[in-house]
């Protein structure tokens, strides 16, 4: 029986936050051939109502790495990362910030994160100005310690500098950085038009301790730098071996086998 929308109003943000941990498990455990969870399951996982997961898949399936199947959309192509690169903003203008909200970690989140499914973190999402003249879109997960002495600094400039004034200088920082589509939404939130070449990156950042304090997902304008992303299924490989410098593998729980 299907299940209930916990929200019958679909917000952009749930599309994007959804469409990019998918993503990332298919990125980091799934292969062709594998399904992804059903439609009322992935409702359930993330807590976002039907429309969003239908938005968020579609968008997938845009970027050639889905096709829908009777039951479940199968995986036809991973996404492909050539190379890696910085794109966070500079701090030579203050971020637009759209969101800052706590949410429940599903499985793909919480494997990332190094937390048990459903531990309660911190989501930021804001955009900010590239080296480049350019703009970068900017989602941050921060684990539940980590937030509460982020939450304590007043400031309002960029992410990686409110870390650093909250104490939280990482250790370390493991990237993986690829072309990605701008879909509409986040075109508009950029200023640039749908489909435009973006730097997509994820990137996952440690303190001393080996623990995670934040992981990022990044799509960025960086004013024309950008390689040009093929159509389709040619944009992604059938098997790539692509994997982050650090612990950005997803859970293979958010698969569903054949």
């Amino acid at each position: 029986m299907p299940v209930p929308s916990p929200n019958p109003r679909v917000r952009a943000a749930d599309v994007r936050r959804l469409r990019d941990l998918l993503r990332i498990a298919v990125a980091g455990r799934g292969r062709p051939g594998d399904l992804l969870p059903g439609e009322d399951e992935l409702m359930v996982r993330h807590g976002v109502p039907r429309a969003a997961v239908r938005a968020a898949l579609g968008l997938l399936r845009e970027e050639g790495l889905l096709r829908p199947g009777p039951t479940a959309h199968r995986i036809v192509a991973r996404p492909h990362y050539p190379g890696r690169a910085a794109v966070t903003g500079t701090g030579t203008r203050l971020p637009r910030w759209l969101e800052r909200t706590g949410i429940a970690a599903p499985d793909v989140l919480a494997d990332w994160l190094g937390v048990p499914v459903g531990a309660p973190c911190l989501r930021t999402e804001c955009v900010s100005a590239t080296a480049g003249g350019g703009a970068v879109l900017e989602t941050h997960y921060v684990t539940t310690t980590a937030a509460a002495r982020l939450l304590a600094v007043p400031g309002t400039g960029p992410f990686d500098r409110q870390l650093c004034e909250a104490g939280l200088r990482p250790a370390s920082a493991g990237t993986r950085s690829g072309p990605v589509p701008a879909d509409p939404d986040s075109a508009a939130l950029l200023g640039v038009a749908a489909g435009t070449p973006l730097l997509g990156a994820e990137r996952t950042l440690t303190g001393d301790d080996g623990r995670v304090l934040a992981v990022s997902v990044l799509r960025a304008d960086p004013a024309g730098s950008v390689p040009a992303a093929r159509d389709g299924a040619a944009a992604a490989q059938p098997d790539s071996s692509a994997r982050t410098a650090s612990s950005e593998s997803a859970s293979a729980g958010v698969l569903s086998g054949r």
